[in-house]
């Protein structure tokens, strides 16, 4: 058996069964490789001819089953049948053949490109089987390339990019700055030459700082070194002496002047220039060194950027447009590097006290970024927070009619935005501007700008105008502190107007403007947005909730939300506001919706739109958070649950202990949703009006028990899908805080759905990746998402994992949680299986917010068993529920802390040793009748943990010390010193959590802690 040119026919028309793939793959893998490297030899040559379709439909084929099964030699033995020697002497075989292939001009770019693709292959393949052999060959191919690259042909210079993309550490064991740096020495004598240069020499930089990634890893194995350099990492960091800043310096300043030169020729494809772009942007993200390896090369990027973003397009061409974003975009990224932020940023006389004391002056580099170039030829250079603005007037939808005829949907898609993703785009990239340029500086010129587009009557402008302050407020929070009365009296003013696009985008800013209530500076009073303008807020909201415009509507729903919740941003988001500032309004709010969504004719079940649907769900949301905040004093209004309970059963028939659906009603996932909406916030207002202490429970019992009877039907039926099970659940677990001890019989039902959630397997495949774009995400829209990645040995493949499992598991873990913390002692029965379920998932290796739910309810799960012994044993029990699970929680929560190896991931790490610092205070704390604890750690468990726990105190004070370094370098700009104070001040809450947890395993040890002490902690 061999390959032929009929077995390529029959491969290129497949037919059912695939017999001819079958064939293909019983053929040996040596003699596939080979056969195939000689078929490309005869179809490269007949592929020249451009009128041969088939052999070039031939010729591609090949190639890409040669890259594949090249790609597989990397494997072990027991995947391929060779040994790392015959692998290595057969790649070694086929080398010289391919790279005679490519060299070959004869033959049609298209075959000599995926030809390259198989050398690049062949590279990495050869460094992950033997990293002498290849770095022998990457020495022999950069020899090969040298004249093509010097020559500037652009199929070399993409050869070379795709090898330093897949061989980076081979690539720089044997390159040096200046070896590669003779791989660009040509003339740039086109915009196509252009491109593949500047993508080689970013390709290169960023192969450096992967080289540099792998060997600071300590990875001895290949496969492993290999898969670590094929992950993207974003560099936060800038070394002027290390090789790519060297070539940045060399290359760069001939490669930006031509840059400049073909983007003011009008001849010249916008695409291809934003291709440029797109590499120094990339670039810029993850080899910074390269672009800024001195003051003299960023200022050089930053220059042809401004210059390239500056191109004019009246006719408001979409590619010309793109371009400007992309040349935008590589100043963002640059700007967001620390030490190039703190160099822009920091003025050039001495620092000011505090940034209210503006008599320093400003660096030249970020007075050009924000004012432009007045001094160049034209005189009419823009700044970047000009081009962002006049990008997001220009870049919004204009069929405004349209779009308010679109109807509101539960989950906004990125698709519902898509004729906006230019002014998306832009007001994006003026947040990064305002962030990464400081709020001191770039503010005064927004805020011209501001007044500038509101001269104007135009949709567009306030549209643009609102989203701005927004993004600003986001971006700057302390220093836009004196600009929010202004920015809410523009808010409220431009409510009123007629426009639906100008009145979302006026709700939109009114909403983070509450978010971002609790805002202070020192220099500057608190602003209270809803002690100051409260009522004139929920004036104008109650009015939009009865919008004929759909989206304003579920929007102005939306605006209530985030009223009531309070928070700025961080650690008391979604905290509750003070009840003052809701009560006196809930009547006329209540009133608004009644007459507008809640208004809703439920008796067709059928004729309910897409839109209403919409606007009631929010509608609802928005009465469950205003009882939630009003509390008890919700209760003159409870009469709204009636309302809600008929909801829960919109479109359902209920016949004794059996729920289907209506007859000839479709049970659609906007109506599921609906009714989980209305089950949740009808538990939310029963926990609201109960009352702190159970005042009020009484009024909610019979409610109560009807919503738990049809929870029961549904969750022993057949019929769970009627009612999302995240909705149902959430609201079981707060009707069991309400319940308290009578809600056990309930349990039955309801944990065994919990725990299917826990233990279901995860969906995680690997299949071979078709699409051919390597590193690429895959979000789809049915809940799985995919990573496309080359393993060595396999191939190109494609990981997808069903990340609605990852989101189902969470929620089971918020309603264990819920159900363990609101039934104490009596959830003790449940105790064992609960902890068997959710335990393996604190190393839930996919997801942290699953690490971090898990965490967070054994927690719990572990208090209810403490405090059932503490109540019912008369001594400490070894084998009770307690004292099984301590050393297993204690050691997985340690040991899973050990490995959160990402350092902006707080949230996580907090939530994890939080949860481990409740568990040995609970096992401190609680005691049997004769005064033992339930739950005692023990000397070697203890050692364990205590020296885990060190280690973690100890990076947790380097990382303090780094913060509060930054601090300093940022006196000059105080929201950077607050974004800085902020985690800091997380380091301190987690450092807490982290010695809490010590001290209560020395209490409960007492002198037999001294030997740990002495090993782990004074040492």
């Amino acid at each position: 058996m061999s390959v032929t040119i009929d077995l390529l026919d029959s491969m290129l028309t497949p037919t059912p069964g695939q017999p001819a793939e079958a064939h293909y793959r019983s053929i040996s893998l040596p003699n596939r490789v080979r056969e195939l490297t000689s078929l490309l030899g005869r179809l490269c040559g007949a592929a020249a001819d451009a009128s041969d379709a088939a052999n070039a439909g031939r010729g591609m084929l090949a190639a890409v089953l040669l890259r594949r099964d090249v790609a597989s030699l990397a494997g072990a033995e027991a995947m391929t049948g060779l040994s790392a020697s015959a692998a290595v002497s057969l790649m070694g075989e086929i080398a010289e053949p391919l790279l005679a292939l490519f060299a070959k001009e004869d033959a049609s770019k298209q075959s000599r490109r995926q030809v390259g693709h198989c050398v690049a292959e062949l590279c990495g393949s050869l460094s992950v089987t033997n990293a002498e052999s290849g770095n022998e060959w990457m020495k022999v191919l950069l020899g090969r390339l040298e004249p093509g690259c010097a020559a500037m042909d652009t199929m070399y210079l993409r050869l070379l990019a795709s090898v330093a993309e897949r061989s980076p550490v081979a690539l720089w064991s044997v390159g040096t700055a200046e070896t590669l740096s003779s791989l660009f020495r040509g003339n740039i004598a086109s915009l196509e030459t252009l491109e593949a240069a500047l993508g080689a020499l970013c390709e290169v930089g960023i192969a450096y700082e992967k080289a540099k990634r792998v060997a600071q890893s300590g990875k001895d194995d290949e496969i492993e070194k290999a898969l670590l350099a094929q992950f993207p990492e974003t560099c936060t960091s800038v070394n002027s002496s290390s090789p790519p800043a060297q070539l940045g310096k060399l290359l760069l300043p001939s490669m930006l002047e031509a840059l400049v030169r073909f983007s003011v020729q009008p001849s010249s494809p916008a695409i291809i220039l934003s291709d440029c772009a797109t590499h120094l942007a990339t670039c810029a993200d993850r080899c910074p060194s390269l672009l800024a390896g001195d003051a003299a090369s960023l200022e050089a990027v930053m220059r042809a950027c401004m210059s390239v973003a500056q191109v004019a397009n009246s006719q408001e061409d979409e590619d010309v447009t793109y371009l400007k974003l992309s040349a935008l975009d590589v100043l963002a990224t640059i700007s967001a590097v620390p030490q190039i932020k703190r160099s822009i940023m920091k003025p050039t006389s001495p620092s000011p006290r505090s940034v209210g004391e503006m008599g320093h002056q400003s660096s030249p580099l970020l007075q050009f970024l924000i004012q432009g170039d007045a001094g160049n030829a034209a005189g009419d250079q823009k700044g970047v927070l000009y081009l962002c603005a006049e990008l997001a007037v220009m870049g919004v939808d204009d069929d405004e009619q349209g779009w308010a005829a679109e109807p509101a949907k539960v989950h906004d898609a990125e698709s519902s935005w898509e004729d906006d993703r230019t002014a998306l785009h832009a007001e994006s990239l003026l947040e990064s501007f305002v962030e990464n340029l400081g709020g001191s500086s770039t503010l005064p010129a927004v805020f011209q700008l501001v007044d500038q587009l509101l001269a104007s009557a135009s949709w567009r402008n306030q549209r643009a105008v609102l989203s701005m302050l927004e993004r600003c407020l986001a971006a700057a929070p302390i220093t836009f502190v004196p600009h929010v009365p202004a920015t809410v009296d523009a808010a409220l003013r431009l409510i009123s107007s007629a426009s639906p696009r100008v009145q979302y985008q006026a709700l939109q800013l009114l909403g983070s403007l509450c978010c971002a209530n609790s805002v202070e500076a020192d220099a500057e009073p608190r602003i209270l947005v809803r002690e100051r303008y409260g009522g004139r807020i929920l004036e104008a909201v109650a009015c939009l909730v009865k919008s004929s415009c759909t989206k304003v509507a579920s929007h102005a729903c939306l605006t209530v939300v985030s009223y009531c919740r309070g928070g700025n941003f961080s650690d008391n988001c979604q905290a509750s506001i003070e009840k003052g500032l809701i009560v006196p309004y809930v009547g006329s709010l209540l009133d608004a919706l009644r007459s507008g969504p809640l208004s809703a004719d439920l008796t067709n079940p059928n004729a309910m739109k897409e839109g209403s649907l919409a606007v009631l769900i929010r509608a609802i949301g928005a009465v469950a958070c205003l009882a939630d905040a009003s509390g008890e004093e919700f209760l003159p209004h409870y009469g709204v649950v009636s309302g809600l309970t008929a909801c829960a059963i919109f479109g359902l028939e209920t016949s004794g202990p059996v729920i289907k659906m209506a007859a000839n009603v479709k049970n659609t996932h906007e109506m599921a949703t609906l009714r989980g909406s209305a089950i949740e916030a009808a538990s939310i207002i029963g926990q609201a009006v109960a009352g702190p202490e159970g005042e009020n429970v009484l009024t909610f019992a019979k409610d109560a028990s009807e919503i738990m009877n049809l929870a029961t039907i549904l969750l022993n039926g057949e019929t769970a899908d009627v009612i999302p099970m995240d909705q149902l659940l959430a609201a079981c677990a707060r009707i069991a805080a309400v319940m308290g001890s009578q809600y056990v019989q309930f349990m039955p039902s309801v944990l065994p759905h919990i725990l299917k959630r826990a233990i279901e397997k995860l969906e995680v495949s690997i299949t071979d990746d078709t699409d051919g774009v390597p590193n690429s995400n895959d979000d789809g829209d049915d809940g799985i998402e995919g990573y496309s990645v080359s393993i060595p040995g396999m191939g190109s493949k494609k990981v997808k994992i069903n990340t609605s499992q990852l989101e189902e598991k969470a929620q089971a873990a918020r309603a264990l949680y819920e159900h363990a913390n609101s039934l104490g002692k009596e959830f003790a029965p449940f105790v064992e299986a609960s902890a068997t379920a959710f335990l393996p998932l604190v190393h839930c290796e996919y997801s942290g917010d699953v690490r971090s739910t898990s965490s967070q309810a054994l927690c719990q799960v572990f208090k209810a068993a403490c405090l059932s012994a503490a109540a019912n044993d008369s001594s400490n029990n070894a084998q009770g529920p307690a004292q099984t699970l301590l050393p297993l929680l204690a050691r997985a929560l340690t040991k899973q802390l050990s490995e959160e190896v990402d350092e902006d991931d707080v949230e996580n790490r907090y939530a994890i040793a939080d949860a481990l610092s409740e568990v040995m205070w609970d096992a401190f704390t609680h005691k049997a009748g004769n005064g033992e604890r339930v739950a005692q750690i023990s000397v070697g468990d203890a050692r364990e943990i205590v020296g885990g726990l060190m280690s973690l105190i100890s990076s947790c004070l380097t990382r303090r010390s780094t913060l509060l370094s930054e601090m300093a370098d940022y006196s000059f700009d105080n929201d950077e010193i607050a974004r800085c104070d902020e985690r800091a001040r997380a380091e301190s809450e987690y450092l807490t959590h982290l010695v809490d947890s010590v001290g209560y395993q020395l209490k409960s040890l007492g002198e037999s802690f001294a030997p740990i002490f002495a090993e782990s902690v004074a040492g």
